[in-house]
């Protein structure tokens, strides 16, 4: 059982809320606040983060936010993002993404 407090800020979303309003906030630069269940480094360029704060719907797949980031991250648990969305992001392979917070970096 997760729960992460929601980042602060105006422009802060939960995993959830992403999921909902991926499409109106596409290409808007957004703060979110999450644990890290899932880190891949180095893939295409940067670094791959899984992040997951108890909200969204696991049997819709819609609690668990992928995000991508150049930054460093030493010891991967819980942190806040801020990066720009992509909404129905298709990078071919196989790999394609509803929602997909991009080069991200930690603002805590």
């Amino acid at each position: 059982d997760i729960k992460v407090e929601q980042a602060g800020g105006d422009n802060s979303y939960t995993v959830g809320e992403l999921f909902s309003k991926a499409e109106e906030l596409d290409g808007k630069t957004v703060r979110v606040r999450g644990k890290v269940v899932k880190y891949n480094a180095n893939i295409m360029g940067r670094h791959w983060l899984h992040i997951q704060d108890g909200t969204g719907e696991p049997m819709e797949n819609t609690h668990d936010l992928v995000v991508t980031t150049r930054s460093e991250i030493q010891n991967p648990d819980v942190l806040t993002v801020e990066g720009v969305v992509a909404a129905n992001k298709d990078f071919g392979a196989g790999y394609k993404y509803v929602v997909i917070v991009e080069e991200a970096s930690v603002v805590e």
